[in-house]
């Protein structure tokens, strides 16, 4: 593609010169307006980039001649000025013009550039034509063979009907009013019906109404675009070319979706499968390890005895991990089945805390009273709720401060929901660590002496998510964390 450049800067030359060396557009240039009008005689341009003043004319006046040749009436025109005043911009784009660029703004220049050549790449794409007028129905196609499409071109809906039944194409342009049984709003009504991608295939409409109610009126039809006849080839193909690439993306979209939900599927499918493989050996290792401990006629040395309890509690840590991969997965997997029903959350509590019990005492951490009112209802899933509220006790509790405590909080939202929260007296959180908080494996930089998989929270969202309630956190650094979780009522 050639660029026209008419500017008298034997520097600016170099510059432009530079910018366009990154693409297919030969630069040609001139010094005066009258040489760039003699050139346009001997030379096609596909681009104009005119300096505000030159020796013989402003840039303005010149975008105007080189306008009214009917050969440029739609080539971009490019006004590259010093000048940043409002009224420069709209007498440049009065006289045709199509952008303003200020001389000093030359990235900005190249990024125009750049998106202006990928327009002008050749398309690709299998287009279905359905026109009823031989000369347009001709005109049409040389267009977008010459721009690398390939055309089926009918002269009746009923026969583009049939091939569309039998081929798959890009897009589908068809006039809104044609000869025969079925009109152009027909066909796109049938491929609007099919239940397959074929249904989702961009359609354009030519129509010669171009009054506000017919134009609304196409794309309640199904219609995805529509250009007004008589049809202006550079129009044309902007809207093909827009039409063409969304389909090309989504088609891509889904296929990366699909590809995705594959891999997801199978890594789910695998993890499950290790899981309940590993658990056969790891239990026969635990339980191997407790009858060495409690075998009477074979007593161990206190050395053994304690690399005997390393082994146990590595064991059942490594067993932790292994049960909350498998629910994670099982989660991910969609295999996770919840008995939903109206329990009373004050047992599920109170279940929850006599479990912990033991574990806050071993770590001196003090479970305060809590005041959730024993008939207070809520539709969840029982066991699920009770794993959950374990977890944040659990993590209230190791990530406590010493002789901290942990608060039991409730409250009952407007919205139908009622909230539970795990209060601790810890550290707290910081944004950054509160960002990476339910990301699989990620114990946001804690102690590497506390046990944990880091896993708990994400399977505690993906619970209680599941069972149409909601989990977040509210926490600032030196003044602790509270989770808290909403359920529903009813």
């Amino acid at each position: 593609m050639n660029v026209l450049i008419v500017d008298n800067s034997t520097l600016f030359h170099e510059i432009l010169k530079d910018v366009f060396s990154g693409s297919d557009m030969a630069p040609i240039i001139c010094q005066t307006a009258e040489q760039a009008m003699e050139k346009l005689k001997s030379s096609p341009i596909d681009f104009f980039c005119l300096s505000m003043f030159l020796e013989d004319a402003k840039g303005i006046e010149l975008a105007q001649s080189i306008r009214a040749l009917s050969r440029y009436k739609h080539t971009p025109i490019i006004l590259l000025t010093s000048e940043g005043s409002n009224a420069v911009y709209m007498d440049a784009l009065s006289s045709g013009v199509t952008e303003v660029f200020h001389k000093k703004d030359v990235q900005q220049l190249v990024n125009f550039i750049q998106r202006f050549t990928s327009q002008q790449q050749p398309l690709s794409g299998h287009i279905l034509y359905v026109e009823d007028t031989a000369s347009q129905r001709q005109f049409v196609t040389e267009v977008f063979l010459k721009r690398g499409l390939t055309v089926d071109a009918f002269a009746s809906a009923e026969e583009a009907w049939e091939s569309y039944l039998q081929h798959d194409y890009d897009l589908v342009i068809t006039d809104v009013i044609l000869e025969g049984g079925m009109t152009g709003m027909a066909l796109t009504n049938r491929i609007r019906r099919l239940d397959d991608e074929k249904g989702d295939t961009p359609i354009l409409a030519t129509t010669g109404f171009d009054d506000i109610s017919r134009r609304i009126e196409l794309f309640y039809l199904g219609v995805s675009d529509y250009v007004i006849k008589p049809l202006i080839e550079e129009e044309l193909i902007a809207r093909v070319r827009n039409l063409i690439n969304g389909k090309h993306f989504y088609m891509e979209a889904v296929m990366q979706r699909q590809r995705a939900e594959s891999a997801n599927t199978a890594k789910s499918e695998f993890v499950a499968h290790m899981s309940h493989e590993l658990r056969t050996p790891l239990n026969a290792i635990l339980g191997f390890s407790q009858l060495l401990m409690s075998d009477p006629s074979l007593p161990l040395v206190e050395s053994q005895q304690q690399d005997m309890n390393e082994i146990t509690q590595a064991g059942k840590h490594l067993l932790s991990l292994i049960d909350d991969i498998l629910d994670l997965s099982k989660v991910e997997a969609g295999e996770l089945s919840f008995n939903i029903k109206e329990v009373t959350l004050n047992k599920i509590i109170t279940d929850a805390i006599s479990q912990i019990s033991p574990f806050a005492k071993e770590h001196a951490i003090e479970i305060k009273p809590h005041s959730i009112p024993g008939n207070l209802s809520v539709i969840i899933d029982p066991v699920r709720l009770q794993q959950v509220v374990l977890n944040l006790l659990s993590n209230a509790i190791k990530y406590n401060q010493k002789q901290g405590s942990v608060s039991l909080l409730y409250k009952v939202l407007d919205n139908g929901f009622i909230r539970i929260g795990v209060k601790d007296t810890g550290i707290g959180l910081s944004e950054e660590q509160q960002a990476q908080l339910f990301v699989p494996f990620n114990r946001v930089g804690q102690s590497a002496n506390i046990e944990g998989t880091g896993l708990g929270l994400v399977i505690c969202r993906r619970l209680i998510e599941g069972m149409g309630g909601e989990i977040d956190l509210k926490s600032k650094k030196g003044h602790g964390t509270t989770f808290w979780i909403d359920l529903p009522v009813k």
